[in-house]
């Protein structure tokens, strides 16, 4: 009599593997692994069943496949209904572990003969399996990885076509990088603001429309965070002490130096959120660039932080130890 609540032996089950006996020879090409399995020689951890089963899990075997497996290893040869009594779990349930079982080469179906004829015979294969298993399926994955790189370019040029890509505008001569300060000035957005200031000529847009875009960043830093890193240098002594004489809200804003003559910067650089703005009216130069960018905006700020930590506060005693500004002194006395 079959114990209650399990399915009596059919004499199909021979006929069962047999059919899928030919899937078989590929077991190893199907394995699902998960690449972390690891050596350890901590023997309380291998004795352990909670490790023992979770090594497994990572493996790729589900509960009841473990199950099997390990009940399987307790014997030299066993049978499914045999198996099927020991776990507890339905006959129709273990003939289907022990095919996924065996196409990951972990356990053997042997045909019986004699009398023995309509039960498949198991045989748990060494565990060693599993680390020639695993290194079979690496050597896969390694090669693999080689192909992926070769194609991976076509792929990429496919997938971008129709993927929104980085956003590039250029704006040529004095009018297209005054265009560009006009829209760094003009934005609505609160992020955050860092900046690579170079304290731009004044004689590169005229005083006037300068003052007046500066006017507009100090109405900004009240609701926008801002900080800017100068090259400290006479010119930009001179400009900030002007600027200060001019407004003293000027260094509300957060304002470091570096003080070091191979610190060169003729741009001035500014990042917000994705948006990349940069303005060159320096020299023979003038033109202006905006760059909507994530990754671009991303590796700026990163190297801003970077030089961040290392410049020097501009401080309200810095800016006054330079005395008063004579440039400054002359336009009050036209006034």
């Amino acid at each position: 009599m079959e114990a209650e609540g399990y399915e009596p032996s059919s004499s199909s089950e021979e006929e069962f593997f047999i059919k899928l006996h030919p899937q078989l020879d590929e077991s190893i090409l199907q394995i699902f692994i998960v690449s972390n399995l690891t050596d350890s020689d901590d023997s309380s951890r291998i004795e352990s069943m909670d490790f023992v089963a979770k090594t497994l899990s990572a493996f790729g075997l589900t509960d009841k496949e473990a199950k099997v497996y390990r009940v399987a290893l307790n014997y030299e040869e066993t049978s499914p209904f045999a198996l099927s009594r020991e776990t507890k779990i339905p006959r129709t349930s273990v003939y289907e572990i022990l095919l996924n079982l065996s196409l990951k080469g972990l356990v053997e179906l042997v045909r019986s003969d004699g009398f023995s004829k309509q039960q498949t015979r198991i045989k748990a294969k060494n565990p060693s399996i599993l680390r020639e298993i695993l290194a079979s399926k690496r050597e896969k994955l390694t090669k693999l990885d080689v192909d992926l790189v070769q194609i991976l370019p076509d792929l990429k040029k496919e997938y971008l076509r129709h993927v929104p890509n980085a956003d590039f505008r250029f704006y040529m001569g004095v009018e297209g990088a005054a265009e560009v300060y006009k829209r760094m000035n003009s934005s609505d957005s609160k992020e955050p603001i860092v900046a690579w200031d170079c304290l731009m000529p004044m004689d590169s847009f005229g005083l006037e429309q300068l003052n007046k875009w500066i006017d507009t960043e100090n109405r900004r830093k009240q609701n926008t965070n801002i900080r800017a890193i100068i090259p400290l240098s006479g010119w930009t002594k001179h400009v900030m002490s002007y600027q200060y004489e001019r407004d003293s809200k000027y260094l509300s804003r957060d304002f470091r130096y570096v003080e070091d003559p191979s610190f060169d910067l003729y741009q001035d650089i500014q990042i917000q959120g994705n948006i990349i703005s940069i303005v060159n009216g320096v020299k023979e130069e003038a033109w202006g660039i905006i760059i909507n960018s994530e990754l671009l905006a991303k590796s700026l700020t990163s190297i801003f932080e970077i030089v961040w930590k290392i410049a020097k506060p501009v401080t309200l005693e810095l800016v006054k130890s330079w005395g008063p500004n004579e440039f400054r002194k002359q336009e009050l006395k036209k006034v």
